[in-house]
């Protein structure tokens, strides 16, 4: 009876024929069920190992990717945080889907200013031309040449009130461009609150500005857009 059957593997197989030795015939190749069975154990050695090498490093890439996160998710709520407060600020300027509006408001202050300022300059200017025609009828009634004199002067003075009335035109330019700055800022706004919409304004606090004394009670002059006519008040009296 013979002994057991030696199974040899290609190594092997190879290393005898490189030593000079002779292989074998009836040796088979590894792929006998001795040496499958071998194969199969070394095969899956290779494959946990490789599995604990593949989880070793997706373990390691997983924390490395932590302080990133943490990093991101700072920067994250640091933007919304700043979001938060310039939706504040913009609605203590422009609260939406109020009336209430200090921009424009500012706007129309200032354009009544003009308007005022042109109409005071007006009148100035019409008087000192009055007063002008005045001293020339009382200089050609009059005969004393200390009087003529004194007239002279007089109407240089009324020359030098209508020369300085030209700040109207100046401090009313710069108005004007003090006014299309704040439209301009408006629209903006406007529309930073049409990119969030006015539910992305609900439930923010306003600190308004608390008025004490003479300050609380004066909300003047009127604007006279949306002054109330006199009119009207006499019709309630009627």
């Amino acid at each position: 009876m013979s002994g057991p059957v030696k199974y040899l593997f290609s190594a092997e197989r190879k290393m005898m024929e490189l030593r000079g030795e002779v292989v074998p015939e009836n040796s088979p190749l590894a792929t006998a069920p001795a040496a499958s069975a071998d194969l199969s154990q070394l095969l899956a050695e290779i494959r946990e190992l490789k599995g604990l090498m593949n989880g070793g490093a997706a373990k390691h890439e997983a924390q490395g990717e932590q302080p990133e996160i943490a990093v991101l998710r700072e920067h994250l709520v640091d933007l919304r945080n700043h979001i938060d407060d310039t939706k504040k600020e913009i609605a203590s300027i422009r609260q939406p889907g109020q009336d209430d509006d200090r921009l424009t408001s500012a706007a129309t202050e200032l354009d009544a200013i003009v308007a005022e300022t042109e109409k005071a300059t007006n009148e100035i200017l019409n008087a000192s031309e009055e007063i002008g025609d005045l001293l020339d009828k009382l200089k050609e009634r009059s005969d004393d040449l200390g009087a003529h004199s004194m007239i002279d002067d007089a109407m240089g003075k009324t020359i030098n009130i209508m020369e300085a009335c030209n700040f109207q035109d100046l401090s009313g330019q710069r108005t004007t461009k003090v006014v299309k700055t704040i439209q301009y800022l408006e629209e903006r706004i406007l529309s930073m609150i049409d990119i969030w919409g006015e539910e992305g304004f609900n439930g923010i606090e306003v600190d308004n500005e608390a008025l004490e004394g003479d300050a609380a009670l004066l909300n003047g002059p009127q604007d006279q857009e949306t002054a109330i006519d006199q009119s009207d008040i006499d019709a309630l009296f009627d």
